[in-house]
């Protein structure tokens, strides 16, 4: 769903929410003029070619540009394009999937659109259409223009984009470039990932202060799903511990745009303190700082459990801390705590990158467990002075067979794509998300799928063991997912 500051401004309310009234709150203000992001149509009508072409060309032209709402069902003055009356049409699920299917016949591929009925309480089954149209990541889009047949039997491939409050047909070298960025994007934000998730890793190794005490002991990171271990083997040659770690790693392959000053810092900070970072659990961050580019928050101070880093652009990766062993040099990692890190922090990134900057459109994401931070490609020339990185076993509390012949690794990485909207919202989309994210990871302990996960976007409640299922089953109930 299309996430627009400036048109959630101007209803004052996000556009998923808006009411009749509030469209007829639009008419005579100026400030709701036509603009790039937002446009008026009176109707389109379905035996006219013209107005169902001049449809498509404005909501391609939206995706090819920022995105935006066209809203059917007003008419504007013609001088200053400024909403003058509400004229209304029909609003039922017929004509919404009427205009589905003329874009998809007009428009080759498949747009980020969503219709959206605004009903009249006064006069049942008419009202506005709200068609809002995301920024699309593989722009450029076209059009089949069948206006003009008389030079060509089936018409033509056009490329509209919005200039201004119109819209305008794209030129050649336009076009050249935007394929051109379409086809490197994909490698540039699996680029953008590991970027991410590298700067994350290194500031939370200078920021976190587990060490081995002077008695060869060592502090414990704080975690909110198991108690503190009393000892950590401490190194030879003085060496500090390996980090064990899970890292959630999300970049939109859309950006979004967080200005950090003095009233988003406030907000991040409001916000941080009010919401769970957990599902199905009251635990919120402690900590807020600044840094280039991106806010930080933590849990556990000065050892840390939980660290996250949220970018300006809407990338982000979240960190939790595993607890180390406390006489050897294998952590044991339970399943279905890895699967509970995943969907908190694929859940908590995904709402960064759409309610907070504004990032919309499929996000490549990553998760990784470690051994020691060393395990991240590159990171070891940069941390020499780290113990040799932990052997981690995944197993099961409830001693399902899948687990029982795995072996021990000190590096699982997984990578997928998934919706941002998905990502930000508590349902299958969200599940799926984690299921195929971890079940890649887990190939490296010999794993091939996670069976507490489904990637159709159910929880298999038998696999979770007495510890995490009631936690897990009053969360997935809030929206009916389970098995």
């Amino acid at each position: 769903m299309l996430r627009s500051p400036r048109l959630e401004a101007l209803f004052g309310k996000r556009l998923d929410q808006v009411t009749f009234a509030d469209v007829q709150g639009l008419v005579g203000r100026e400030e709701a003029a036509e603009a790039a992001d937002l446009d008026y149509k009176e109707l389109v009508h379905a035996k006219n070619p013209e107005q169902k072409a001049e449809f498509c060309k404005d909501v391609v032209a939206m995706a090819n540009d920022r995105g935006g709402a066209l809203i059917v069902g007003v008419r504007e003055d013609g001088d200053q394009a400024i909403p003058e009356a509400i004229t209304k049409v029909d609003v039922t699920d017929g004509e919404r999937q009427r205009l589905y299917a003329v874009l998809t016949n007009t428009a080759p591929h498949p747009l980020a659109v969503d219709i959206v009925p605004v009903n009249d309480p006064d006069d049942p089954g008419r009202g506005v259409l709200l068609v809002l149209v995301e920024r699309s990541a593989l722009a450029p889009h076209t059009v089949l223009d069948t206006r003009e047949k008389v030079h060509h039997r089936d018409g033509w491939l056009r490329y509209p984009i919005r200039n201004g409050a119109a819209t305008r047909w794209m030129q050649e070298p336009e076009i050249a470039t935007r394929y051109r960025d379409r086809f490197t994007h994909g490698r540039s934000v699996q680029d953008r990932v590991s970027e991410v998730e590298l700067e994350c890793l290194l500031a939370y190794e200078e920021r976190d202060q587990w060490d081995g005490g002077d008695d060869g002991s060592a502090s414990q990171p704080s975690s909110p799903l198991a108690p503190r271990v009393p000892h950590i083997p401490y190194f030879e040659e003085n060496r500090e511990p390996a980090r064990p770690v899970l890292a959630v790693t999300v970049a939109p392959e859309v950006a979004g745009r967080l200005v950090i000053n003095r009233a988003s810092l406030m907000e991040f900070q409001r916000s941080i303190g009010t919401t769970s970072v957990l599902v199905g659990r009251d635990v919120t961050f402690e900590n807020v700082q600044v840094a280039p580019g991106r806010l930080l928050a933590s849990f556990g101070a000065p050892i840390i459990g939980l660290y996250a880093e949220f970018h300006e652009d809407g990338s982000g990766t979240f960190l939790v801390t595993l607890l180390p062993p406390k006489s050897d040099d294998t952590v044991e990692l339970f399943a279905q705590d890895a699967m509970f890190y995943v969907l908190s922090g694929l859940r908590c990134l995904g709402r960064h990158a759409r309610d907070r900057t504004g990032a919309t459109g499929v996000a490549a994401i990553r998760c990784s467990i470690l051994g020691g931070i060393n395990e991240l490609g590159g990171a070891e020339t940069v941390l020499p002075h780290r113990g040799d990185p932990y052997e981690i076993k995944l197993i099961s509390e409830s001693n399902h067979g899948e687990y029982a012949n795995l072996r021990s690794t000190t590096r699982a990485v997984g990578n997928a794509f998934a919706h941002v909207d998905d990502l930000a919202v508590d349902g299958p989309g969200l599940i799926s998300a984690a299921a195929m994210v971890s079940n890649e990871a887990c190939h490296a302990f010999g794993l091939p799928e996670v069976p507490l996960l489904d990637i159709n976007g159910t929880i298999n409640f038998h696999h979770w063991g007495p510890r995490m299922k009631p936690t897990i089953a009053a969360w997935a109930n809030t929206f009916g997912a389970g098995t």
